[in-house]
């Protein structure tokens, strides 16, 4: 029986700035059975295609920024839904304290950053503005132009989690018509109403033939729930929040510990 497995990258495949060997290697053996292996991130598709310029990695379908964008092997589009102009700079507004927060906005390919508002290490690397299709503009530029995102982000400057989460309930409460919030870490996730990584895997179950007793997940953080709510086979790991950890099925040290389970 044909199996599904989604993952999370950042903190799940992708850890410490890398992808291990062994994982290479199991999602190779994975699909060389003939099953589905999908990135399910936060990330645009701008933001992980550096992964398959860097590893020898094969996927069969991305759920991108949270399940705003859900594609194909061959990136055409399955389900695409985006925050309106309006939203984005009312949601600026709410992180315009720079000694506080970063604030970025994505579509499917780019990543924008206002000049003096994201001060983040790795993104404002010069490495990773090519690596991640990063866009700077100026702030009267962007209140002058009309944009369009499939997610936006506010990450807490010194990383403090409660502050995260006081700011995601914030969002919630003033933005609960327009939008879905999620916090991941001391990052919090802001997509279109109604969006989520579980209901973006469940847009590709029918084209796959896979059954959702057969899809597996896995996740270090809040914005992989949905995905533990959805689907029984769900996998997070020994250093996830503990909070988080019992709404997932399994707990594991390593990603590849999941895909050991799933091909047994």
């Amino acid at each position: 029986m044909k199996k599904l497995l989604a993952s999370d990258v950042d903190g799940t495949l992708y850890v410490n700035q890398k992808i291990h060997n062994k994982s290479l290697d199991y999602i190779k053996k994975f699909r060389e059975q003939g099953n589905i292996f999908l990135l399910c991130t936060g990330r645009n598709f701008g933001g992980v295609k550096h992964l398959f310029e860097e590893y020898d990695i094969e996927v069969d379908g991305f759920v991108l920024c949270n399940g705003a964008i859900v594609l194909d092997k061959e990136l055409n589009t399955i389900h695409n839904t985006s925050i309106d102009d309006e939203t984005i700079k009312a949601l600026f507004e709410e992180a315009k304290d720079n000694s506080i927060y970063n604030f970025y906005f994505a579509d499917g390919e780019n990543l924008y950053i206002i000049d003096g508002y994201n001060s983040h290490p790795i993104i404002s690397s010069a490495d990773m503005t090519n690596k991640m299709n990063i866009i700077k503009i100026k702030e009267s530029d962007f209140y002058k132009n009309s944009y369009c995102a499939n997610i936006v982000g506010i990450d807490i400057k010194d990383e403090c989690i409660n502050k995260a989460n006081d700011k995601k309930v914030d969002i919630e409460k003033k933005f609960s018509e327009k939008v879905s919030v999620y916090r991941n870490l001391s990052f919090i996730d802001i997509v279109p109403k109604n969006t989520s990584k579980g209901e973006g895997i469940n847009k590709v179950l029918n084209k796959f033939g896979v059954k959702e007793d057969n899809v597996f997940v896995i996740g270090d953080s809040w914005n992989d729930l949905s995905m533990f709510e959805k689907y029984k086979n769900s996998y997070t790991f020994s250093y996830s929040e503990e909070s988080l950890k019992v709404h997932a099925k399994n707990i594991v040290d390593n990603f590849y510990d999941c895909i050991e389970d799933a091909i047994k």
